[in-house]
């Protein structure tokens, strides 16, 4: 069963609070690729709890009958799983090997509490490759202060194949955005900062943080996670060191 759009994603997507009447708020963001069945959830915990992040975004998490990662965590960082947790899935686990029970995608996490949410399907292939998605929330930071907060994967490769699948799904999330501001869009775009994807992002008026604030790699010798912000300040950011997934942990700290 593929996953779908859920019903209301248009309201997400064009909401905005006044930002003339709201309070200041303080939003550390985490983005990580934890590479699912492999990770050690409660190791995990502690790394987003040492960053101070108050929203974490991810990818590759799983939720199957004996393992609900997105539960085990928002119940390690003392999260409602109902308030302040949002999962959307991308595909089933292991699709395109030895099929499993659950579903897996992408999953945003948050001390504030989530008021909205979406999944937005980005491809929808019969077998195999892994299908792939994007989850969206709307937080209340309080003070009349809203944050819309969106993660994604896109599928990885260097064949031309996988470059134009790349694409199409990038061009769909651009497109679900159009020209609204006031967005946070994290995720493993499987892109470097050269390559034309990334470059499609910067002039749709993306600013991407990690050029600005964490210049580093984030898998391997390579910068693929982003952060991509508009209309959203950043004062500093960093590339964690953990080695509990095979992609590094990407910190920004925000203001709005």
């Amino acid at each position: 069963m593929r996953c779908h759009v859920i019903a209301g994603f248009a309201l997400l997507a064009v909401m905005v609070a006044p930002a003339a009447q709201a309070e200041t708020a303080n939003v550390v963001v985490l983005d990580w690729n934890i590479h699912g069945e492999n990770a050690d959830i409660k190791a995990m915990a502690k790394v987003i709890r040492d960053s101070g992040a108050n929203v974490v975004t991810l990818q590759e998490i799983h939720r199957r009958p004996d393992a609900d990662q997105v539960r085990m965590l928002a119940d390690e960082l003392g999260w409602d799983i109902t308030d302040n947790a949002h999962f959307g899935a991308g595909d089933d686990v292991g699709p395109c090997d030895d099929p499993q029970p659950g579903k897996a995608g992408n999953a945003i996490l948050s001390s504030y509490k989530i008021v909205e949410r979406v999944t937005i399907k980005l491809s929808d292939f019969a077998t195999c490759p892994v299908n792939r998605s994007m989850a969206g929330v709307r937080l209340d930071l309080g003070g009349g202060a809203q944050l819309r907060v969106f993660t994604t994967h896109l599928s990885p490769g260097l064949s031309a194949t996988s470059v134009s699948r790349r694409e199409a799904q990038a061009a769909k999330v651009l497109d679900y955005f159009g020209t609204r501001t006031g967005i946070v869009l994290t995720g493993d775009f499987n892109a470097l900062p050269t390559d034309a994807l990334s470059k499609r992002f910067v002039s749709a008026g993306w600013t991407d943080t990690g050029a600005r604030h964490a210049n580093k790699p984030t898998h391997g010798d390579a910068r693929i996670d982003y952060v991509y912000t508009r209309g959203v300040t950043t004062t500093s950011g960093s590339v964690l060191t953990s080695t509990l997934s095979d992609h590094r942990p990407l910190v920004m700290r925000m203001v709005r």
